[in-house]
């Protein structure tokens, strides 16, 4: 058996068991700026910014009326047992910078605007606002919170004001995320969550408040699940996500909490269908689909195929983590292409191999757990 098998093995052993063959797709990011356009990916490697050796640097942007429109082309044309379309649970940012009045104030403070307002500036986005709600009244793209912003705007601000050269050339570009300028390594900002200071806390913990209403605001319903992008916060986060009425968190099998920036609380293990002292559900990741990733590295359908199979062996859902990055193309419609085209592949495939599976949203697989433990 190949390390790969065993490591698929060894994480679906423990936690909410059914017969039921659940297939859940998460994707990460949706909402926030990543690279701005194609112009300014290009003027930015240009220049001396390291974006290629990431793919979400490399192919990421925000999303447009024709990446929804091809997505959910991909989705409809694929059904389960019930009639239902696979469907995404987009993990939602709900808000970006306002670069030009960050820029004004002299970087001393923050400002941010809702995504949609970011929309106006990008052309081919208008209709966005309205296919997120057609997506949900179809069931084929029901967001989850993912969060305000997909920085840390405290952290970002001292590293502006620092006059780091790479950090601001990305300001000038509307961009986030590269690692490095000319080989000189940028501290990292995009743990929103993950505070850099002890005064950072009471700033971090309002950013989820607000994102939970403008969530709210612009879907019609209010988000019970949550992750926080790319960094886990404080364990105190897990407590104020409550009380703003989240009932399911994502977390990693083994999970360090924030302790300040680049320091991590001990170890925690957690396992689909685990409950904290709130009585929240953690869900858990056990199947990756990344069409970004260069194709000399595995087979992504392939690869996916049987960690849903493995997941199946030991009677858990599959819950695929398959970010944004792969199914825009504002940047480069070949990625775009591939992702959408090796999806299809991917839910045609799933659809053959297992005739009852059932497709959810990872809202609903939370509720079926409830249920079950009650």
């Amino acid at each position: 058996m190949s390390k790969e098998n065993i490591r698929s093995n060894l994480k679906n052993i423990i936690g909410f068991v059914s017969n039921r063959k659940i297939v859940v797709i998460e994707s990460d990011d949706w909402g926030s700026i990543r690279t701005r356009s194609k112009t300014d990916y290009d003027r930015m490697l240009s220049l001396g910014l390291n974006l290629n050796g990431n793919p979400y640097t490399k192919y990421d942007s925000l999303e447009s009326n024709n990446d929804l429109e091809r997505l959910y082309d991909t989705l409809s044309a694929v059904k389960d047992k019930y009639g239902n379309y696979p469907v995404f649970t987009p993990m939602y940012i709900m808000a970006n910078p306002d670069y030009k009045k960050i820029k004004d104030d002299d970087f001393q403070n923050y400002h941010y605007e809702h995504f949609f307002e970011t929309c106006k500036d990008y052309p081919c986005h208008d209709k966005v606002k309205q296919l997120i709600l057609e997506g949900i009244g179809s069931h084929i793209f029901v967001p989850a919170l993912h969060g305000r912003e997909h920085l840390n705007a405290p952290r970002w601000l001292r590293i502006l004001r620092s006059n780091n050269e790479g950090a601001i050339v990305q300001f000038q570009h509307r961009s986030i995320g590269a690692d490095s300028f000319k080989g000189v390594p940028i501290p990292m900002y995009l743990g929103a969550f993950d505070p850099e200071l002890p005064e950072d806390t009471s700033f971090i913990m309002q950013s989820l408040v607000e994102a939970c209403k403008m969530f709210e605001n612009s879907f019609g319903y209010r988000p019970k699940h949550f992750i926080e992008p790319d960094e886990f916060g404080t364990k105190e986060l897990e407590s104020k996500a409550h009380e703003l009425g989240i009932r399911f968190l994502l977390r990693a099998k083994v999970t360090k909490y924030s302790n300040y920036y680049n320091k991590k609380t001990r170890p925690y293990f957690h396992w689909i269908g685990k409950r904290n002292k709130f009585g929240q559900v953690y869900l858990t990741r056990n199947c990756t689909f990344e069409p970004h990733r260069p194709l000399n590295l595995s087979n992504v359908v392939d690869s996916c195929l049987a960690e849903i199979d493995s997941a199946f062996k030991w009677k858990k859902p599959a819950v695929i983590i398959s970010h944004r990055s792969s199914y825009v193309g504002s940047i480069s419609e070949k990625n775009q292409i591939n992702g959408l085209k090796q999806l299809k592949e991917l839910l045609e495939s799933i659809v053959k191999n297992w005739p009852d599976v059932e497709f959810m949203t990872s809202m609903q697989l939370g509720d079926l757990i409830n249920r079950k433990n009650d």
